[in-house]
């Protein structure tokens, strides 16, 4: 395996080679995700003379791959879905964050699961190289060498990873320049919200005083309903408001050293029976690293930010279906994947984090943005994949996966 490396050497490109980069760098702000990856295909087939290249959308969250992109098309399961089970090499690709190269295709353990293909195709060799955005695989591009073709050189190999890295570092750009203005966003709705909050408060108090009164000393009933209706709205008024003064006051925190697995634990069984009250057929897997290190955080904080993820999990299952919960370490990081095999409704996707946005009666819409808030004072991180359709092979899932960091000097570690 070679690592990626984040600089583009271009003194071992050819001419060829340089232009292909040039022209991905001038339409990278022109295209869409999955129309990049169909231009690098190209770019890929034309430059490297080869006959068969295609691209994994991959998830190394709950270690599956989707086939998006392939060329010749017709001898593609474009939009077949992979466990990395099946492709080993992919978890290795997307695991190490690096680009591998299988020469010895016929005896290499890797490649078990597609003889059949090497042996059709006359493949000689397979090149792997993973697709990073802000420092997560999200694809991974495979290239065969063919026929006459026998292997790939340094070259060629520097060319599909200059061409990755590129791809890449302009995606995270963009990425990265969303979330500072959607979080910009967050700090003005705050400081609004809490404006707001305070106005409307203090005239809801003696609205619900004298609306009390009224209700013990009216005695047309008639009256009375209406007296018990402004109670009943006010008070309703006045835990919203507290809702977003709870969202926007600093928090006092009661930080422990613990292990996060027993606070995921905790909140699937109330998760568990939630689903029980709701009727609903759904499975939740376990999928917890024993040996991640313990961290310092408020264990009932950070079990209401799963509580909150669950939810909207079974939420957007209709009746049955899965969730899948996974721990893990990374280098700096402990990362919590929660998936499952239900879809929020893009309109719904596109503000699911915003404050105040609610698809339930009664509800703040203050849940998930309070979530982000939280992860975000611990110096964590959260994002969400949200997938439905890739080239109409349905697929349905939604992945929230939340990073905290650990304490790197921990003896458990």
């Amino acid at each position: 395996m070679e690592r990626i490396n984040l600089g583009i050497n271009l003194e071992r490109l050819n001419r060829k080679m340089l232009e292909s980069l040039v022209e991905i760098q001038l339409m990278i702000n022109k295209l869409e995700f999955e129309e990049m990856m169909e231009f690098i295909v190209c770019q890929i087939i034309e430059v490297l003379g080869v006959e068969r290249c295609c691209i994994f959308r991959v998830f190394p969250e709950t270690e599956i791959a989707y086939l998006i992109r392939g060329k010749p098309e017709n001898e593609h399961g474009i939009g077949m879905k992979f466990s990395f089970s099946d492709l080993e090499v992919l978890k290795e690709a997307a695991k190490s964050k690096s680009i591998v190269l299988i020469e010895d295709v016929w005896n290499d353990e890797r490649t078990k699961n597609t003889r059949e293909l090497i042996y059709f195709k006359k493949i000689n060799a397979m090149l792997f190289v993973p697709v990073l955005v802000s420092d997560e695989v999200v694809a991974i591009i495979t290239v065969d060498a063919t026929d006459s073709k026998k292997t790939f050189t340094e070259e060629e190999k520097h060319f599909c990873l200059s061409l990755a890295n590129s791809v890449g570092l302009l995606l995270e750009r963009d990425l990265l320049h969303k979330e500072q203005e959607e979080k910009e966003i967050l700090v003005i709705l705050g400081r609004a919200a809490a404006e707001a909050a305070h106005r409307m408060r203090n005239p809801l108090v003696p609205i619900a005083g004298f609306a009390r009164r009224i209700a013990k000393e009216v005695k047309d009933e008639k009256l009375k309903e209406y007296a018990e209706i402004i109670i009943k709205e006010t008070g309703r008024l006045e835990s919203v408001l507290e809702g977003i003064l709870k969202f926007v006051r600093p928090r006092k925190v009661n930080i422990v050293l613990i292990d996060i697995n027993e606070v995921i634990k905790e909140a699937i069984e109330i998760t568990e029976s939630l689903i029980k009250t709701k009727g609903k057929q759904i499975n939740i897997e376990r999928k917890l690293d024993s040996q991640i290190p313990s961290l310092l955080i408020d264990p009932l904080e950070i079990r209401d930010i799963f509580l909150d993820i669950l939810r909207n999990a079974v939420e957007a299952i209709e009746e049955e279906g899965t969730i899948s919960i996974r721990s893990e370490k990374t280098e700096k990081f402990i990362k919590i994947s929660v998936s499952n095999s239900g879809l929020i409704d893009e309109e719904v996707f596109n503000h699911i984090f915003d404050p105040f946005f609610t698809t339930k009666p009664g509800s703040s819409g203050l849940g998930l943005a309070s979530v982000v808030r939280t992860i975000n004072a611990y110096e964590g991180e959260l994002k969400v994949i949200n997938d439905e359709v890739i080239n109409d092979a349905q697929v349905r899932q939604t992945i929230f996966v939340i990073k905290l960091p650990y304490v790197q000097n921990n003896k458990s570690s």
